[in-house]
């Protein structure tokens, strides 16, 4: 039984075009003729065989007396071997004039290899485009092939690769875009069913559109180019007029298609806000480097730094007494939500604000209270008041606490009830449990301690920030303080990495160092004596030093090399290597100076050549703790043993991971050190839980490494004791 359906796809010339009808049929076989009719609709009556293409047997049918939309009544007519058969269908006149941007990419933490299976395709079909969507991977890449950067700006400058991301510096251009859309895989088993793929993703995101224009991002993230990208944009611009469908750039889409720019996104985190009013007003610099850094580290890393920007713009903004408190809200508009400051000694106080005594929770040395209404993008300052009141937790009665949003009745299985904020999820208490009562809120003490604060209707962490100090006038907001003419002050976030020397190969492990790297060193092993020194300027013209550390009983033909770079240049030169007659695993070190801080490369050479079976380890974890424990109050060492077998000093980084609630008990995040010859090397971390720390048990690793090894420890249980 014959099928007839309307399409939106166009052939012939753009003054002349015909629709394509899809006519598909179980019965049809040899040569197919067919025609189309109804009103207003022509089609050849005695035109040549129809082609069979991705859609089926394809019908060019001329629509041009009704508009785009219009709704047909129409009737097909199909001759074939098989015999005559017609159907009766719903002609929708389509609309020319579409184009589909086919948009390869490859992402920041993609291999070498797929980034130069993008170019090595890009060099073989001119036709061929593709989006880098991070300088995190263009800047190794870049660092790694300096020999490859002509080619890279020769096709940015031709418009056929593209930067997509952060700003970068290796390249010199301003990407359009800070991120690209998600869009298809595209996986198919042949050309036809990757253009039909192709044809209905158009379908679903014209729908949308502002322009005649859709990007469709193709292909895997971190692969090679999609194998149907090119094939498509050849073989559908011999078959169709509209849509058209090509291998483009996101700057294609955007510019060419006038499609608005969306905005980039704005970094509305408390560090930026505090920081930018605090670099407005003090003069200070904004910390961009800790910023940009944070974005992409370690959630834990990120944690660091956006809790120092933080610490250190409201120091700037507060001044520091012991009288009184000032809660700093970042939010755009006014917050009432419960805050905390711990004092230097238990005192019995109550909080003030404009001479009304506000419900207050005295717990230790930690003052807990209900902040109302604190203005947007500013602060209130409320004071700390004497009294000989107990403010302090109150045991009570029962199974149940409650407040102004939730009531959290226990039993076995800790059911739930929400009053008037979002449902609750049911906390995992066991028994035996207590229930207590404040000013401010009420809390059930089990295996955990689930507290419910009044007036608050959620139970995740206050979004205000209280310090101790003041700031005149009482209350304000910071868009409407003044900025006053003053010697820039301290900085608000930290300008360089934290741990040195930096791996020059950094993006094996981690994002890049904070506050960039201007210039790098990289070893090429070209045999097992004889390597390549390459050192490469990122930034402006370098001068400096690279300098070679051999292990004992090695010789070069140099250990030291100066180098003179332009601005983005690089220079490079081979080291012939006399090693000794010993066995063993020998790491040479290329370390370029002249930066503020050191970086360096290591290759690990063997004599001889070891298998893949040797038992023997170059790095391995000598001692870890099973469990780290401490008191409110107290601190502990928490202590790894790093051993090598290298015949060679091995520089090391350690980076301690444990879940969001240890953060601020655990560190710091990164440790480093040397590791000696056949030596061992002691990581040190600190468990350190302040007088006001609640009991808790968290699983954590160390991960270590050096160079392109990495090793990392058997879980260590850290615990604060109740």
């Amino acid at each position: 039984m014959i099928a007839a359906e309307s399409t939106e796809l166009f052939v012939g010339p753009r003054t002349a075009l015909l629709q394509v009808v899809r006519l598909t049929s179980p019965t049809l076989a040899g040569p197919v003729h067919a025609h189309v009719s109804g009103p207003g609709l022509h089609s050849p009556r005695h035109g040549g065989s129809l082609v069979l293409g991705p859609f089926g047997y394809e019908l060019g049918v001329d629509v041009s007396s009704h508009p785009p939309g219009a709704v047909v009544p129409a009737q097909a007519v199909v001759r074939s071997a098989a015999g005559e058969e017609s159907c009766t269908f719903s002609l929708v006149v389509g609309s020319p004039g579409w184009t589909v941007h086919l948009v390869g990419h490859v992402a920041a933490d993609a291999p070498f290899a797929a980034l130069r299976a993008h170019l090595d395709l890009a060099l073989t079909d001119p036709a061929y485009r593709f989006a880098v969507t991070s300088v995190e991977l263009l800047q190794p890449y870049w660092d790694t092939f300096p020999q490859h950067r002509s080619l890279l700006l020769r096709l940015i400058s031709e418009g056929r690769v593209e930067v997509v991301g952060s700003e970068s510096n290796v390249v010199g251009v301003a990407p359009l875009l800070s991120s690209l859309p998600s869009g298809s895989a595209l996986v198919a088993s042949s050309l036809g069913e990757a253009e039909r793929s192709v044809y209905s993703s158009f379908l679903e995101s014209r729908s949308g559109a502002s322009a005649p224009h859709v990007m469709l991002p193709v292909g895997g993230a971190r692969d090679a180019p999609n194998p149907w990208v090119t094939a498509v944009h050849h073989d559908w611009s011999a078959r169709y007029t509209w849509p058209r469908i090509v291998c483009s750039l996101p700057h294609d889409y955007y510019v060419r298609g006038s499609v608005p720019v969306p905005p980039g996104s704005v970094d509305d985190s408390p560090a930026a806000v505090f920081a930018s009013h605090a670099a407005r007003l003090t003069g200070a610099a904004f910390p961009t480097a800790a910023l940009r850094r944070a974005a992409l580290a370690h959630p834990r890393e990120a944690f660091d730094l956006q809790s120092d920007v933080v610490a250190r713009s409201l120091a700037a903004l507060t001044s520091t007494v012991d009288s009184s408190v000032v809660v700093w809200n970042p939010l755009s508009s006014p917050c009432t939500d419960i805050v905390s400051v711990h004092l230097a000694e238990a005192r019995n106080v109550h909080v003030e604000f404009d001479g009304v005594v506000l419900p207050t929770l005295v717990d230790g040395v930690t003052v807990t209270f209900l902040a109302r209404g604190v203005p947007g993008r500013g602060w209130r300052t409320y004071s700390l008041v004497e009294d000989d009141i107990d403010h302090g937790w109150q045991p009570g009665y029962g199974t149940e606490i409650a407040s102004t949003h939730y009531v959290l009745s226990y039993d076995p299985i800790a059911s739930l009830v929400a009053v008037d904020g979002p449902a609750l999820e049911s906390p995992r208490l066991v028994g035996p449990i207590s229930v207590w009562h404040s000013e401010v809120g009420e809390k059930m003490v089990g295996s955990t301690t689930f507290t419910l604060w009044h007036e608050v209707g959620h139970l995740g962490p206050s979004s205000l920030f209280a310090v101790l100090g003041t700031r005149s006038p009482a209350q304000g907001t910071l868009p409407s303080v003044a900025p006053r003419l003053s010697l820039a002050g301290p900085p608000l976030g930290p300008v360089s990495p934290a741990v040195t020397p930096v791996f020059a190969r950094y993006w094996l492990h981690e994002p890049a160092p904070l506050g960039g790297l201007p210039a790098n060193v990289q070893l090429e092993v070209l045999s097992p004596t004889r390597l390549r020194v390459v050192a490469v300027s990122d930034g402006p013209a370098f001068s400096g030093v690279v300098r070679l550390s051999l292990p004992d009983g090695w010789s070069a033909s140099w250990d030291s090399l100066p180098v003179s770079l332009p601005a983005g240049g690089y220079v490079s030169a081979e080291v012939a290597l006399v090693p000794p007659r010993s066995p063993g695993c020998y790491p040479v070190r290329a370390t370029l100076e002249g930066l503020p801080f050191e970086v360096y490369d290591v290759a690990l050479l063997t004599v001889p050549e070891w298998d893949a079976d040797d038992p023997v380890e170059v790095l391995w974890v000598a001692s870890s703790p099973a469990v780290v424990s401490v008191g409110p109050g107290e601190t502990s060492l928490l202590r790894v043993v790093m051993a090598s077998s290298a015949h060679g000093d091995l520089p090391v980084q350690a980076r301690l991971l444990s879940p969001r609630d240890s953060w601020e008990f655990a560190g710091p995040f990164c440790v480093g050190g040397l590791l000696p010859a056949q030596g061992r090397l002691p990581l040190d971390f600190t468990l350190e839980a302040p007088p006001w720390a609640t009991p808790g048990t968290w699983s954590a690793v160390v991960r270590v490494t050096a160079g392109e090894l990495v090793r990392t420890t058997a879980p260590i249980r850290l615990e604060v004791a109740g």
